[in-house]
C-alpha cells in the first residue's frame, strides 16, 4: 500500500466511500448544491471550472465556526497558513509546499491574497476578522495569468457581500473561555434615490490571551488581542448598465503576539556542511546556562513565562476600494482601484524565552546584570499600496469563446524601522580588536592551543566603537525601505472546439523595477547618510494552456500546463555589502496538473480530486545567518526543486439528515539542488542531499460530519465534528533538528439551533463550540538561529469552547 494511504484521513477517505448513501426515494428529492466560484474573474460553476479549487461559502464557514482566514488553511488540501512568529497581524501562505516565511517588508509573498479582485501585497495585515463575507477561495497551483502577481503557489481570493438596497441586518455576540468576546454587526440601509445602496458593518474581538507574563511591570497576557474592524459599503447604479462599488475598511489591532518557547541551547554549529561541536551552555556563560534551564520538556507547550522584552504589537489599515463595471454588450468593461495604508510596529518582541542576567564587560563592567538574550523593536513600518486594473470581459462567436483581457499598474512604498540587540559568546569575539579586553578581564583561559573563553557579552557596545552608531549605542540600527512598481498586460480565452471539448488558452507579461536602500549599522554605517542603495528590474512571460473535457454531464476531467514567476528583488537582512548589492533573481514555476470535477447519485456525491507535478527553477530561499551584526535571514536563488502530489476532494449526502466533507492532500516536495557556500573551501555545493523542503507536510486532511434535523416549529438543530490532519514540517531547509513540528490531528466540534423566529421577519441561530477538544500540542511555527546558540518555537493556543449568538433581519 502507498505511504500517502497509511494516515488516519485516508483511511476515512477509504471507509466514507463505501457508506451506503440512501434509498432511491430520498435521492429523489436530495442533492448538493451548485458552487459558484470566480477563481477565473467572472461567476462560474465550481464543476465546469478547470481549476483545483476550495470554495467555502458564507454558510460553510459559520458551520465551521471560523472568524479569522487563517483558520481557512486547515480545511484545503496542501495548504497551510500560519501567523508568523512574534506577531499577531502577519500572515504566511503556503500552498503545495510554495510560499515565504520572510517577514521583511521588501519580500513578496508567494501566494497571493485577493479581497474583492485587490492585490494584498504584503503578509502584514492580512489578518483580520471576517465580516460580510461572501465566499472565500483557496485556488492551487500558479495562477500566472488572470490573477498573476506572485502567484507561483496559488491564491486565495476573499469576495465580500455587497449592498442589497433593502433593509435587512444581522448582529452577532460570541463569549468564551479566556476572555475570548466578540461582537459584530451590519446594516443593509434602503435603496435612496433608486441609484444609491449602502451597507455598513463593524465587529469588535477582544481576547485575555493563553498564556501568563510574571514579569514585573511587562505584559501579562500572551497571545492575546483587540480588534477594532469598521466597513462602508456603497453600490451606485445609474443605469441597468452600470454599477460603482466602493468600500472602505479600517482595522485597528493591539495585541500580544504568541510567545516564544526555547527548544533547545545548542551543542554544536551545524552549516550544511558540517558539525562543529559548540558547547554553548559552557561557552555561552551564564545567560545560555539559564535559557537551557528553562527548556523543560521541549515536546510539551509552556503556558508560563519570565519575558523582560515583550510588549504589545499594533497594527492600523486603512483601504479603498473603487470597482467600476460597464456592460458593453457583447462585454463589459471594469475598472478597479485600490489604495491600502498599513502602519504596524511593536516596542520590544522577547526572542530569548525568559528574563536573563550575566557578567557584562562593558555594560556591567564585568559584574553580573540584567541582559537581553535576543530581542529586536519595530520603531516605525509602514506599506502604501496603490493599483490600477482594467478589464475586458466577453462572449463571441455566440458564446463559443470566452475571453478577460486586461492591464494592471501596481505600486507600492514601503518603510522599516527595526532595531535590535543580542548577546553572543565571547569566543566568537576572540581575535576582534576587543578579544584582549575578555582576556584580560579573566573571561578566558588559555589550554595551550588558544584562549577559550566562557561568558557571553551584549552587542552592540554601549560607546561609540567601529561598527557602532554614536547616536544610538546599545542597538545596531537597521533601517530599509524600498519603492516598487509592477506593471502588467494579460489576456485568457476559452474556446469550445466542440460541445464536449473546451480549450483555454493564457498570456501574462509583467514587467517589476524596485529601487530600495539599506542603513544597518554592523556595516559599518553611523549615519542613515550611509545607506547603501540599489536599482533593479525584471519580466517574466507566464502562460497557461489548459484541455477541458466533459465526459458527461456531471463529470469533468482537465489537462493544465501553466507557468509562475516571483519577481528578484534586494536582500534588507543582508550582512555583508555585497550581499545588497547581488541582488537575488526571479524565480519561475512550471506546473502540470491532471484533474476531474464529478458528481455521482444523482448529485449526492461530489468528487473533485488533482494530480500535479511543479518543477521550481531558480528558487529563491531564506538562509538563516548570524554573526557579530544579529540575526539575519539572507535570500538567495538556491536551485530548483520537483513538488508533486495529489489531491482529492470528497462531498456526499449520505442520507436526509447527514453530511460529510472529505479532504485530502499528499505532498511529496524535494530539492534537486540546493547550492550552498562551503565555508571551509569557499566553493558552491549541492547540498540537496542533507535538506528538506519547508512547510511541505507530506500529508494533509479534513474530516467534517455534520447531522441536521428540519425545523419542527422549534428551530433547526444541527450537530459537526470536524478533524484535521496534518503531517510533520520543518522550518529550515537544514538547520531543523531542534525546531520542526511533529504530526497533529485537531478536532472542533459545535452545536446549533438555527431558524428560531424571532419577531415579525427576525431569525436566531445559537451555537455552542469547542476547538481542539482534545487539548493538542503542536509547534505551529519554528527557528534555529544558528550561530546565536539556540532554537525555539511558538506553540498553537489550547483548547477553546464559547457559545455564538447571531439575530439577523
Amino acid at each position: 500500500m502507498p505511504k500517502y494511504l497509511r494516515t488516519p484521513i485516508a483511511a476515512a477517505i477509504i471507509a466514507a466511500t463505501s457508506i451506503p448513501v440512501m434509498s432511491v426515494a430520498q435521492a429523489q428529492t436530495l442533492a448538493l448544491e451548485e458552487v459558484v466560484v470566480t477563481a477565473q474573474r467572472r461567476e462560474t460553476l465550481l464543476q465546469e471550472t478547470p481549476i483545483a479549487v476550495t470554495a467555502f461559502s458564507a454558510e460553510k464557514i459559520a458551520d465551521l465556526g471560523i472568524y479569522d482566514i487563517a483558520d481557512i488553511g486547515s480545511f484545503a488540501p496542501n495548504t497551510n497558513i500560519q501567523k508568523q512568529p512574534s506577531s499577531n497581524s502577519n500572515m504566511s501562505i503556503y500552498i503545495r509546499g510554495v510560499g515565504s516565511g520572510e517577514t521583511s517588508l521588501m519580500v513578496d509573498p508567494k501566494t497571493s491574497f485577493y479581497l474583492d479582485g485587490v492585490y494584498m501585497s504584503k503578509t502584514v495585515g492580512s489578518v483580520f476578522d471576517i465580516v460580510d463575507l461572501q465566499s472565500v477561495e483557496v485556488l492551487r497551483g500558479p495562477q500566472g495569468t488572470l490573477f498573476g502577481r506572485n502567484s507561483t503557489g496559488g491564491a486565495v481570493n476573499v469576495t465580500t457581500i455587497k449592498p442589497t438596497g433593502e433593509l435587512g441586518g444581522k448582529l452577532q455576540g460570541s463569549i468564551g473561555n479566556d476572555g475570548y468576546r466578540r461582537v459584530a454587526g451590519s446594516v443593509d440601509l434602503p435603496k435612496m434615490g433608486d441609484v444609491l445602496s449602502m451597507k455598513l458593518s463593524a465587529a469588535k474581538m477582544e481576547y485575555d490571551g493563553w498564556a501568563k507574563n510574571d514579569w514585573p511591570g511587562g505584559e501579562a497576557n500572551l497571545g492575546s488581542e483587540d480588534n477594532t474592524a469598521y466597513r462602508v459599503a456603497l453600490r451606485l447604479e445609474p443605469s441597468e448598465s452600470l454599477v460603482v462599488d466602493y468600500t472602505f475598511d479600517r482595522t485597528d489591532n493591539i495585541g500580544v503576539p504568541t510567545p516564544f518557547q526555547i527548544s533547545k541551547v545548542k551543542d554544536s554549529i551545524y552549516n550544511g556542511f558540517t558539525d562543529t561541536p559548540f558547547p554553548y551552555t559552557f561557552l555561552g556563560g551564564e545567560i545560555f546556562q539559564q535559557m537551557a534551564a528553562t527548556v523543560g520538556d521541549p515536546t510539551k507547550r509552556r503556558e508560563q513565562y519570565t519575558l523582560d522584552g515583550v510588549s504589545d504589537e499594533y497594527l492600523e489599515v486603512d483601504g479603498h476600494n473603487l470597482t467600476v463595471s460597464w456592460e458593453l454588450e457583447p462585454f463589459m468593461v471594469k475598472y478597479i482601484y485600490a489604495k491600502r495604508d498599513t502602519d504596524s510596529g511593536y516596542a520590544s518582541t522577547d526572542l530569548d524565552g525568559g528574563a536573563y542576567t550575566m557578567r557584562d564587560l562593558f555594560y556591567g563592567g564585568g559584574q553580573s546584570i540584567p541582559t537581553q538574550g535576543f530581542q529586536a523593536a519595530i520603531d516605525e513600518g509602514w506599506i502604501k499600496l496603490e493599483t490600477h486594473e482594467l478589464q475586458l470581459i466577453g462572449d463571441a462567436m455566440d458564446d463559443r469563446l470566452q475571453y478577460t483581457v486586461g492591464l494592471y499598474y501596481y505600486e507600492e512604498d514601503i518603510y522599516q524601522d527595526n532595531p535590535q540587540t543580542f548577546a553572543l559568546p565571547i569566543q566568537f569575539l576572540v581575535g576582534s580588536p576587543i578579544g584582549g579586553a575578555f582576556i584580560g578581564a579573566g573571561f578566558c583561559n588559555d589550554f595551550g592551543t588558544g584562549p577559550v573563553c566562557q561568558g557571553s557579552q551584549r552587542l552592540p557596545l554601549p560607546f561609540p566603537f567601529p561598527g557602532a552608531d554614536p547616536n544610538s549605542n546599545g542597538l545596531v540600527d537597521f533601517i530599509y525601505g524600498q519603492t516598487t512598481e509592477s506593471s502588467a498586460v494579460y489576456g485568457q480565452a476559452t474556446y469550445s472546439l466542440t460541445e464536449e471539448l473546451d480549450i483555454t488558452v493564457g498570456l501574462r507579461y509583467t514587467e517589476d523595477k524596485r529601487d530600495g536602500f539599506l542603513f544597518n549599522e554592523s556595516l559599518g554605517h553611523s549615519s542613515i547618510d550611509d545607506k547603501l542603495t540599489n536599482r533593479d528590474k525584471w519580466d517574466d512571460l507566464s502562460y497557461l494552456l489548459t484541455l477541458n473535457y466533459s465526459v458527461s454531464p456531471d463529470m469533468n476531467v482537465y489537462f493544465t500546463h501553466s507557468t509562475g514567476y516571483n519577481g528578484g528583488g534586494f536582500n534588507s537582512r543582508a550582512s555583508t555589502v555585497t550581499a545588497w548589492d547581488e541582488a537575488y533573481n526571479e524565480e519561475t514555476l512550471d506546473s502540470y496538473e491532471l484533474g476531474i470535477k464529478s458528481d455521482w447519485l444523482n448529485q449526492r456525491l461530489r468528487v473533485n480530486a488533482a494530480l500535479f507535478y511543479n518543477d521550481y527553477q531558480d528558487m529563491q530561499i531564506a538562509v538563516f545567518e548570524a554573526g557579530s551584526g544579529g540575526a539575519s535571514s539572507r535570500i538567495t536563488n538556491a536551485g530548483s526543486s520537483t513538488y508533486q502530489g495529489l489531491e482529492l476532494e470528497l462531498f456526499a449526502l449520505l442520507s436526509e439528515n447527514i453530511t460529510l466533507d472529505l479532504t485530502y492532500g499528499y505532498l511529496d516536495a524535494e530539492f534537486d539542488e540546493y547550492n550552498a557556500r562551503n565555508p571551509v573551501t569557499n566553493q558552491i555545493e549541492n547540498i540537496a542531499s542533507v535538506t528538506t523542503v519547508t512547510r511541505a507536510p507530506e500529508n494533509t486532511g479534513a474530516l467534517g460530519l455534520q447531522y441536521s434535523l428540519p425545523n419542527t416549529g422549534v428551530g433547526a438543530l444541527s450537530a459537526r465534528v470536524d478533524i484535521t490532519y496534518t503531517d510533520s514540517m520543518t522550518f529550515h531547509p537544514f538547520q531543523n533538528q531542534f525546531d520542526s513540528s511533529e504530526s497533529r490531528t485537531v478536532a472542533n466540534a459545535r452545536l446549533t439551533l438555527d431558524e428560531l423566529s424571532v419577531g415579525e421577519g427576525g431569525e436566531l441561530r445559537l451555537s455552542a463550540w469547542v476547538k481542539n477538544f482534545t487539548d493538542e500540542e503542536y509547534r505551529e511555527w519554528g527557528i534555529d538561529f544558528g550561530t546565536l546558540g539556540f532554537a525555539g518555537n511558538t506553540w498553537n493556543q489550547p483548547r477553546t469552547f464559547g457559545f455564538d449568538v447571531i439575530y439577523q433581519f
